[in-house]
């Protein structure tokens, strides 16, 4: 009865919930060893590598991974010419605590009903999200790595409760729309889907937002209007867009809510003040101003406007380097426009990086004229 509750409680806050048994998770195992192999860490986890995929090494008395899909708002509009492009998750307000909240609603039921263990995860914690939804039934793999919930798409966030309470299980779904089609591998910019079920987070576009410090060269110009996120390859897959649209509409209380979205120069003049009155409540907020001012200044760099001259001037003065390396970057492609901003930089700068960006991109420009 108890699950049956949290289920239909669920369902009337707009969200699916499913229960994974606990028991190693092979495919997440699998795919972790793959990444290890290859080098390809992220400094996004926590733990070590078998407690991602070992609940019981976390949680020895857990019985049950009540696990819930949220869908994410979707956006009203493509941003304008001047603006950043953010990813659907990252919009409307930080599902992180929404998602926590929710649980926490889950938690005192099951606390109700004897639980002594109601242990919640929020991405802040070691287990493999998508890997427990996919053993709760809620959700088959894509060739992309995302997973693809019926009635959602992939477009959902995900989190986990652990629970010593013994709950029935759900199974995983035996049958998947996705059939390796291709089209998310030959979508994605930086082809960071070496192979259906295989991602090289290094080169995805929605780590490299995330990430701190400098952007390679040669991802820059792939990141387009991109500040925060990437959801190309959701975006091309036939088998997300049949879930989302066809099952979707008549299942599923989908949210519409949306951010502000400030015009790329206004990013790069924000205070910290104005950063967290903007983006306080979003999923944005923990990485902190500097990252999302680079990647503005990318923005800017990669529309090749003049207007966008003054400010980058401002971004080059920025008090961190890695804003002011990427604003080098970026006036090198306005052409004679920013000639002489870069050598006024050039003149007053003692960061070796930051020389280095403005040494290459003066070069750049010789070479073209």
């Amino acid at each position: 009865m108890i699950l049956k509750s949290i289920k239909e409680w669920a369902a009337e806050r707009g969200c699916l919930l499913g229960v994974a048994p606990v028991r190693p998770f092979a495919g997440g195992k699998a795919a972790l060893v793959w990444r290890e192999e290859q080098g390809l860490s992220t400094p996004f986890v926590s733990g070590r590598l078998e407690e991602r995929y070992e609940p019981l090494l976390l949680y020895p008395v857990a019985r049950a991974l009540v696990v819930i899909a949220r869908p994410n708002p979707q956006p009203l509009q493509p941003p304008g010419p001047g603006e950043g492009l953010i990813a659907n998750y990252a919009r409307g307000r930080d599902y992180h605590i929404q998602l926590r909240s929710l649980l926490q609603g889950v938690a005192a039921k099951l606390e109700d009903a004897g639980a002594k263990l109601t242990a919640i995860q929020v991405d802040n914690g070691p287990l493999l999200e998508r890997e427990a939804a996919y053993y709760a039934g809620l959700g088959y793999y894509g060739a992309n790595c995302n997973l693809i919930v019926p009635g959602y798409g992939s477009d959902v966030a995900l989190a986990v409760l652990v629970t010593d309470l013994e709950l029935e299980p759900g199974e995983p779904i035996a049958t998947a729309a996705c059939n390796n089609c291709g089209k998310c591998m030959a979508a994605c910019p930086t082809a960071a889907i070496t192979s259906p079920g295989r991602l090289d987070p290094q080169r995805c576009l929605s780590y490299l937002t995330q990430t701190r410090g400098v952007i390679p060269v040669g991802l820059r110009l792939l990141l387009g209007q991109r500040i925060w996120g990437c959801d190309v390859c959701q975006e091309v897959c036939p088998a997300n867009r049949y879930e989302r649209l066809s099952r979707g509409a008549s299942r599923i209380k989908t949210r519409a809510d949306s951010i502000f979205i400030p015009n790329l120069a206004t990013i790069i003049s924000l205070t910290n003040r104005e950063y967290k009155q903007v983006f306080g409540g979003t999923a944005l907020a923990w990485r902190g101003k500097t990252s999302l001012q680079r990647n503005a200044v990318i923005a800017l760099g990669n529309r090749g406007e003049v207007d966008a001259l003054p400010s980058l001037e401002q971004a080059i003065a920025a008090p961190a380097a890695v804003v002011r390396g990427h604003a080098a970057w970026a006036l090198g492609r306005l052409g004679s426009q920013g000639r002489l901003v870069l050598e006024r930089a050039w003149k007053r700068e003692t960061d070796p990086y930051v020389l280095h960006e403005i040494t290459r991109a003066l070069d750049d420009k010789k070479a073209c004229e």
